[in-house]
């Protein structure tokens, strides 16, 4: 079967019979399709449009030197795109970093303070472990319900 049989047989889409409906063989009558010629084969191998890739030159030794200095001058040229920080910002910002330091481990001395306090008390007295957990148990559940108030997802 030629390929022009099949051209014909196969009903024409596009966007002429989309807007106006129908086929638009009237229009298409007066356009010449170009045919497609085979190009001529010729008779020894062609290089790809792919980049050659770089033939390993050298031993071992130079190819391995190179490619650290290859790794290090990347290094080299990433940190000339940085923008650094000046001075003052620099002190600016170390100074927030160690107050937040502070604070953290200061809160975090404290919470480890009071429940090693409440496990030295509980282990002499129950009945403290025993109020600490039905608190705990009261004010989950008391968050737990004003969360699903809404009605909607708590997310």
């Amino acid at each position: 079967m030629s390929t022009q049989k099949t051209a014909d047989e196969k009903p024409r889409r596009g966007w002429r019979s989309f807007l106006f409906g129908g086929s638009s063989s009237s229009v298409d009558d007066e356009e010449v399709v170009p045919e497609r010629g085979v190009t001529a084969r010729k008779g020894r191998a062609t290089p790809g449009r792919r980049a050659a890739t770089d033939e390993d030159e050298g031993n071992v030794v130079v190819r391995s030197v190179g490619g650290v200095r290859e790794y290090f001058e990347g290094v080299q040229s990433e940190l000339n795109k940085v923008t650094w920080p000046t001075r003052e910002e620099t002190i600016r910002l170390s100074g927030i970093v160690l107050v937040t330091t502070v604070i953290s481990s200061l809160i975090l001395g404290l919470v480890a303070l009071s429940y090693s306090e409440l496990f030295r008390l509980g282990i002499n007295q129950p009945l403290i472990f025993l109020g600490f957990f039905v608190a705990v148990l009261v004010i989950g559940f008391v968050v737990y319900r004003r969360s699903n108030q809404g009605g909607g997802p708590s997310y």
